[in-house]
């Protein structure tokens, strides 16, 4: 059409989203929390009053506070946004401009491009090395490329796999451009690049609240970074991007340790579960520390999307990797979930073995 942007007549028309269907009793492609969401949220949501929904909403003070202290930075290194999606689009819209280089490792989530070609920017991929990011492989790109930033996903999505720390550290110290971490799944764990924070003024971190808080539906995460950009990505943003009702559910989330610290416990013993079960049929998988990870299926000498497509007819739902970027078309990723459908997979899948 004559009135849409360049930009958006290259964009597909289909975007990736998790698949839903009646009849599910196997849900493997759900990348959040399987133990739900704390009770003091639901409480807290009874509680709500009338002009929670019907009055406009702006930066929740008290959940800025929280998430300050969670975080222990100042709350002035925070703003928040709709999903740590959200936070990834206001980066873009705030940093990119037309033709500038972005680099972006993978496999990993593939909404970084997506945010980056939406504005015009090209995008340089580059492959890692067993799933594994190599600081040198990075900072040769540098020599060869101006980029304007370098978007890392930590632990990673759909591996599951942390990056490295001192190879992290490298490249933080020698990038000359913006650095965007993605610690959407870093909840729980001790990934954390947030205490580099005051080192290094070309970092930006973005957080969430979908995963192992469980506010997905809700639309809530943030970003932390120094005070000045901060007051750049807030110039393009609106002031009433946050939803009200999820900062309020957010507020009780942060402050609500012992469910994270319960569900991380749950998660991990679950992922056990699956890892051994996947080793007794000899199907090899990504060293995950989080809810979700990649299985090679390429032992079982099947087509992919059939395997794909029978698994959701008896009921078992996966992610199909091809927005990852993978080397290989023989990948799922899987998500842990409870007890109940983790054991129900298992014995799907060894019945295609």
């Amino acid at each position: 059409m004559k009135f849409v942007r360049k930009e958006i007549g290259k964009m597909p028309i289909e975007e990736y989203a998790p698949d839903e269907q009646k009849g599910v009793k196997s849900n493997m492609a759900l990348n959040i929390n399987p133990f739900g969401v704390s009770k003091k949220v639901l409480n807290r949501l009874k509680s709500i009053k009338e002009s929670t929904i019907t009055h406009y909403y702006s930066e929740n003070r008290d959940l800025l506070k929280a998430i300050a202290k969670y975080t222990e930075v100042s709350s002035q290194n925070i703003l928040l946004g709709d999903g740590c999606d959200g936070c990834l689009e206001m980066i873009a819209h705030t940093f990119v401009e037309s033709n500038d280089e972005v680099l972006i490792p993978t496999p990993t989530f593939h909404r970084y491009e997506f945010h980056v070609n939406m504005m015009g920017g090209k995008v340089r991929f580059s492959p890692m090395l067993n799933f594994e990011l190599k600081a040198e492989k990075i900072l040769a790109l540098t020599n060869k490329h101006q980029f304007k930033i370098l978007f890392l996903c930590n632990p990673n999505n759909p591996t599951g796999v942390p990056i490295n720390k001192s190879e992290l550290q490298k490249i933080i110290k020698c990038f000359k451009g913006l650095i965007v971490i993605d610690e959407a799944l870093a909840d729980g764990t001790n990934v954390s690049s947030i205490s580099l924070l005051k080192k290094h003024k070309n970092l930006i971190i973005t957080r969430s609240f979908s995963k192992i808080m469980g506010l997905a539906a809700l639309r809530i995460g943030y970003i932390v970074a120094n005070k000045e950009l901060i007051q750049q990505i807030r110039k393009i943003t609106s002031p009433f991007k946050a939803n009200g009702l999820a900062q309020e559910l957010a507020l009780e989330a942060v402050k609500d340790v012992t469910h994270v610290e319960i569900s991380v416990k749950n998660i991990a013993k679950q992922r056990e579960y699956l890892f051994n079960e996947l080793d007794k049929i000899n199907l090899e998988y990504t060293d995950s520390i989080t809810t979700n990870f990649l299985l090679d299926i390429s032992s079982l000498n099947k087509n992919t999307e059939k395997i794909i497509s029978n698994l959701k007819k008896n009921g078992v739902l996966v992610t199909d990797t091809k927005a990852f970027k993978l080397s290989k078309k023989s990948y799922l990723r899987i998500a842990v979930s409870n007890k109940q459908e983790n054991k129900f997979f298992i014995k799907e899948i060894k019945k295609i073995k």
